[in-house]
């Protein structure tokens, strides 16, 4: 009993001893947990102070930083603003001293000084000139490509025969079998147009693809080859995928057979056979048999075309995107209809057809969703209906009818609502003599993107259309030669800034105070024809001539009040100046000649027809200049009503 009491004690001593320990324990851990505790929030805020303090040294040196860097920008930005100054400046004091030496130039024109002499272009009358070097770079080329013979060409072709890639020879004449040999050489040639050289036979045709195998574009139209030719392109041309054979009269079907079962059928995807009338139905099935993936097929000028040559290509071509059959009279909707199964189809060109109706452009209309150029001249069956179909061609961006004159305004407005009219650019109504201003009103609404509108000789359309015209700010080509355009619809014409090209002839309404009011706003015009507008004077041109400085063709045939002084005025002014008609013109003599060759140095193109006051030593003189000049002395025909 005495040992279970003292194990007992002792137990509970050793109970208490462990349980005060235990306390202990705990305490001093709590107490270190809680001094790591501390310590960590004052380490952090330790660490939260240095950051800032680094934070705002930073700010203030990002401060400073940005401070010199917008002190320099200001700098910048000042000498910036000085340098454009001074150029617009410079250039604004350039044209100031232009106008004042173009209206002093007009002035001792009007004073009646002799200026014959005179260096329009202020150099002095000693210097050198040299009339070949003033031409323009494709004129010098064109007349290079005229003088060319085998020993220019082997030299060229031998000094780039390894980079030759594009070679055109188009109308040398005077070049033989030597230059075909040395075109043989240029293996990397891929580009070749050997179109209207008479030199071109089947042997130098197939000396050159011999050697140049890799050819993709190849044109010989107008040439003499025959059968032989088409057997050799589809034997050497594996990868040729552009050919033109238009107007090359000698092959027959036979040669379609070659080039039908050549390797180069399979990648041809572009053909031109226009003018080639000795195509039968026959030849041309068995040449889209071959060519069945062909894209591009023009057909033009073929007067034995008919429906039973267009079914033989239709049946088999199904990938047509663009075809064209212009000249083609004997077509029929039996037959166009079919055009409708290409559903790729993007242009179609017709014209000169009293067949075809409105049904074949109902097909065309619910199948080829992806038209977009629509060429249909001369079509007089063609009605408001056809554009209303067409209204489903959701892409068209080209739409010409001239001649088609049973056209109206109603047409007009179904075209242009749909949802093609505000991706318009092209629309030519020329002739369409039902058509008046509430279509110009329809496409002055709708037509945000034309670029290009033709209205000539459209009898319904006043001043109050054309004035919409001048608000269609998207305009930069309108021809409305024969409306009835007056001063008041030419000066409206003139809020049209963007205008480039205009047509104004036969518009016998138009005086010089309308032409001086559309010179004044127009000044970046490029193209004018003025012809037959018979109550110009010296004046508008004067004008004209002061405010449209980048003219660059010009017709005034038919003004009979010009006389020599507008020839002056336009030589002294408008130097970019290429083409140039002053037919008719009875009191322009051959003064103006010395001021043309003087003035306009960059002249390519002077029609003087019926001026019988211009002597044929002057004309030579002209000619001698590198200038094509057309010239008669006859008397004025009826149809300029003088």
């Amino acid at each position: 009993m005495f040992e279970k009491a003292y194990g007992h004690y002792n137990r509970h001593l050793k109970t208490i001893c462990f349980s005060g320990w235990m306390q202990f324990h705990l305490r001093k851990r709590y107490k270190r947990d809680k001094q790591e505790r501390a310590m960590e929030l004052a380490v952090l805020h330790h660490r939260h102070r240095i950051y800032r303090l680094v934070l705002q040294s930073w700010t203030q040196w990002t401060r400073f930083r940005k401070g010199r860097q917008a002190i320099a920008f200001n700098k910048i930005q000042h000498v910036y603003h000085v340098a454009v100054g001074r150029v617009i400046f410079k250039a604004w004091h350039n044209v100031t001293l232009d106008a004042k030496r173009t209206r002093e130039y007009f002035e001792r024109l009007e004073r009646g000084e002799n200026m014959e002499d005179d260096d329009i272009f202020g150099r002095g009358s000693g210097e050198a000139r040299d009339d070949i070097s003033m031409l323009p770079t494709r004129v010098a080329i064109k007349m290079k490509y005229f003088r060319v013979t085998d020993k220019v060409a082997a030299r060229l072709l031998s000094k780039c025969r390894p980079y030759l890639v594009h070679l055109n020879l188009r109308r040398c004449e005077r070049i033989t079998s030597l230059t075909f040999y040395s075109i043989r050489e240029c293996r990397n040639l891929q580009d070749l147009n050997l179109s209207e050289c008479p030199a071109l036979d089947d042997d130098s045709l197939k000396m050159v693809l011999e050697g140049c195998k890799i050819i993709i574009y190849l044109n010989i139209s107008h040439s003499l080859i025959t059968d032989a030719s088409l057997r050799s392109i589809s034997k050497y041309c594996l990868n040729l995928q552009y050919l033109s054979l238009a107007f090359c009269l000698r092959y027959s079907d036979k040669g379609l057979q070659y080039l039908a079962n050549g390797e180069s059928a399979k990648r041809l995807n572009h053909l031109d056979i226009s003018g080639c009338s000795q195509v039968t139905p026959n030849g041309l099935a068995k040449l889209s048999e071959g060519c069945s993936d062909v894209q591009t097929l023009l057909l033009n000028d073929i007067e034995s075309f008919d429906d039973a040559c267009l079914e033989a290509i239709t049946d088999n071509c199904k990938n047509l995107r663009n075809i064209s059959f212009l000249g083609s009279h004997n077509l029929s909707d039996n037959a166009l209809k079919n055009v409708a199964t290409s559903k790729k189809l993007q242009m179609l060109k017709i014209d000169s057809n009293c067949k075809i109706t409105d049904i074949t452009f109902k097909y065309i209309g619910k199948s080829c969703h992806e038209l977009r150029h629509l060429y249909l001249v001369d079509c007089h069956r063609i009605t408001d209906l056809t554009l209303k179909v067409l209204s489903q061609c959701r892409n068209l961006t080209v739409v010409n009818l001239a001649d088609c004159v049973r056209i109206t305004d109603t047409g007009v407005r179904y075209l242009v609502e749909s949802s093609c009219g505000n991706k318009l650019q092209e629309l030519n109504l020329t002739n369409c003599i039902r058509v008046g201003d509430i279509a110009l009103v329809n496409i002055h609404k709708r037509c945000h993107n034309l670029t290009y509108l033709h209205l000539c000789f459209c009898e319904h359309i006043s001043e109050a259309g054309i004035e919409l015209l001048g608000q269609t700010h998207s305009l930069t080509a309108l021809d409305i030669s024969g409306c009835n355009c007056g001063d008041a619809g030419l000066s409206s014409l003139g809020n049209n800034i963007r205008l480039k090209d205009v047509n104004l002839s036969e518009c016998s309404a138009i005086t010089d105070l309308g032409l001086q009011k559309f010179a004044q706003q127009c000044t970046e015009i490029e193209r004018l024809d003025l012809s037959h507008c018979q109550m110009i004077t010296d004046g508008a041109i004067k004008n004209l001539a002061f405010c449209c400085r980048m003219l660059t063709h010009l017709s005034l045939a038919g003004c009979k009040l010009l006389t020599d002084l507008s020839v002056q005025y336009l030589s002294g002014v408008c130097h970019y100046l290429l083409y140039l008609d002053i037919s008719g013109s009875l009191h322009i003599t051959d003064k103006s000649m010395k001021y043309l060759k003087k003035g306009c140095k960059k002249l390519q193109t002077l029609i003087m027809l019926y001026c019988s006051h211009i002597s044929k030593h002057a004309v030579h003189k002209m000619q001698k200049c590198s200038i094509e000049v057309r010239y008669s002395a006859d008397e004025v025909p009826l149809y300029y009503n003088y």
